[in-house]
């Protein structure tokens, strides 16, 4: 199969941010509701960094917009694992300090995001990663918004997941990021968000359900620091695609790396998504796809993405609010 690749970038100086929706086959009739969940999420990230918040705050608050929304893959919405249930995982980190949180396999926590980010403030670093249970009683001890496992379940993942269940043939997750994937096997909106203060300050937050009829307990790139999401002082960066080859290739932190040798951010995501391609194939010996979001700490800032479409959007002064899919 040939590989299609798009990138972009944008520079300059100041605050700024990078918000994605995932990188899939995104269907025309879903473009629209795409392009306002982007746009409400990146307006929110504007107009915290405009009010000073730091850029932990904002991806935070980026991210957990997005949960929120009902059109992505993360929170309300995501996709239903093989028992017909959500299943949630979310990472965040701090470049200033490298502090970082993660939640993994939550079923009743409406905001992952703001679990791992709990974790990150909660101390001394004794813990950093919590899944299932142990993450859910974590998030209730902090008061965060509890809900059921059915109140994160929105009437087209149900359908989705009628019609996979159906079938007799076996999924494999590499497959929802290939062109030409059937509809109700394409689909994993995974969302993340980097920004970048003032004073050059990173930060990089991720948050995901998975891909569709994932097995129970699956976990994916998107809350592994390094993989799905990282920041150090030198970068951010959050990536989104099939998370056994982003994790495999520790996609974030690599290309952060490269940031440190002085290569160009857009030549930084083009060049380690072609790596993950052919690095990581499937049974089928199809290469890897994905996406990726990367800024450095003088606001520097790419994408690229190796999938059909991909969702994007951001912000800087002086350039406005833009989105694209």
């Amino acid at each position: 199969m040939s590989l299609s690749l798009h990138s972009g970038a944008f520079g300059g100086t100041g605050p700024a941010l990078l918000v994605h929706g995932g990188a899939w086959a995104i269907p025309d009739e879903v473009l629209a509701d795409h392009r306002r969940g982007l746009r409400e999420a990146v307006a929110v990230g504007r107009d915290r960094l405009q009010d000073g918040a730091t850029p932990l705050d904002v991806v935070t608050d980026v991210v957990a917009t997005m949960e929120a929304r009902g059109t992505f893959d993360a929170g309300t919405g995501a996709m239903l694992n093989q028992d017909g249930e959500v299943e949630l995982d979310a990472g965040v980190m701090d470049g200033a300090t490298l502090d970082y949180g993660a939640v993994m396999a939550t079923q009743r926590i409406a905001h992952p995001v703001r679990a791992a980010r709990r974790l990150l403030d909660a101390g001394d670093g004794r813990v950093r990663m919590l899944a299932s249970e142990g993450a859910e009683r974590f998030a209730e001890a902090e008061e965060l918004t509890m809900v059921e496992n059915e109140a994160l379940i929105c009437d087209r993942e149900r359908d989705r997941y009628e019609t996979i269940r159906r079938r007799t043939d076996e999924l494999h997750p590499s497959h929802s990021f290939l062109p030409g994937a059937p509809r109700e096997n394409s689909g994993a909106d995974t969302v993340g968000c980097i920004a970048r203060d003032k004073e050059g300050r990173l930060a990089a937050a991720t948050s995901t359900g998975g891909t569709p009829f994932k097995p129970p307990g699956r976990v994916g790139d998107s809350p592994l620091p390094g993989a799905g999401f990282y920041a150090t002082e030198s970068g951010a960066a959050s990536a989104t695609g099939w998370g056994e080859a982003i994790a495999a290739v520790t996609l974030a932190s690599r290309s952060i790396d490269d940031l440190d040798d002085g290569t160009d951010p857009e030549a930084v995501v083009r060049d380690r998504l072609l790596h993950m391609h052919e690095a990581v194939v499937n049974p089928d010996g199809d290469g890897a796809t994905g996406g990726l979001l990367l800024m450095d700490t003088n606001g520097q800032a790419a994408w690229a993405y190796t999938t059909p479409r991909m969702a994007r959007g951001g912000w800087r002064p002086g350039d406005g609010l833009w989105v694209e899919v």
